[in-house]
């Protein structure tokens, strides 16, 4: 039976993907995730600050490219795969996306298509009540391609950004999970196209977390939560020309409880 068993596995057909990603929580629980699945993952475009994922990929020897390495590699007929898989931070172009054979998918930490682009403060700014994770087709915009799945969930009227973002990678791995397992097993991932959206992009965050004086005291104190991701500078005031970050006694019992 035990030579039967490792004849079925040589037989076994692996899928080959191209892994993209910044280093997340969810981006390292999904590679590792990918290498228990026994997936054939053809490389890996990381960046070098990216430790744990550069780590994973060394132990695992799995090739580590640029952009413009990873098309050479195709051009040349050097690659063959099924999918991008990503966690990318940024736009990847038509020639990348159409590498596979199959698809591109990307699993974005927000819900779509009503926060594209960098959304977490917005929804406690606003008070949302709730948040998301999303996989979803890419395409040449940013988050704008056909949603597989995406997943709400509710969120505490007085949520800091930090503990959204924990709570958002933690969702963003499970389906993740969820994603992968239909693919292996063979289902197909149907697909909608997406409404009409909102984008935030990194240059309105920073410009969003400046207080202003004609602001009410509620408006401050959400903000304050709104942007409170350590190590990341928060919610700011500018004095003399500098910028300093802004904290209340909410953060400070937050702070408290952490240490």
């Amino acid at each position: 039976m035990l030579i039967l068993y490792e004849i079925c596995r040589k037989r076994e057909i692996l899928l080959k993907v191209i892994f993209m990603a910044k280093e997340t929580e969810s981006s390292k629980a999904a590679l590792q995730y990918l290498l228990d699945v026994r997936t054939n993952i053809v490389g890996a475009v990381i960046r070098e600050n990216d430790n744990v994922l550069q780590k994973i990929c060394k132990m695992n020897d799995i090739s580590i490219y640029t952009e413009k390495e990873l098309l050479s590699n195709f051009r040349n007929g050097n690659l063959e795969v099924d999918y991008i898989l990503s966690f990318y931070w940024k736009r990847i172009s038509k020639e990348i996306l159409n590498i596979p054979t199959i698809g591109s998918i990307n699993f974005h930490p927000g819900p779509l298509p009503e926060a594209r682009g960098s959304g977490y403060h917005i929804a406690i700014i606003e008070n949302w009540g709730y948040w998301g994770v999303t996989a979803h087709y890419m395409d040449e915009e940013f988050d704008t391609g056909k949603i597989i799945e995406c997943r709400h969930f509710s969120i505490d009227s007085n949520i800091v950004n930090k503990d959204l973002v924990n709570i958002t990678h933690k969702n963003l791995f499970n389906l993740f999970k969820d994603i992968i397992n239909q693919i292996r097993e063979k289902k197909e991932l149907e697909a909608v196209l997406q409404k009409n959206g909102r984008y935030f992009s990194l240059k309105e965050l920073e410009s969003m977390k400046l207080i202003q004086e004609n602001e009410q005291v509620e408006e401050i104190d959400n903000k304050i939560r709104a942007f409170w991701n350590p190590p990341y500078s928060g919610a700011q005031i500018e004095l003399k020309g500098k910028r300093y970050t802004v904290i209340n006694d909410e953060i400070l019992q937050w702070i408290a409880e952490r240490i």
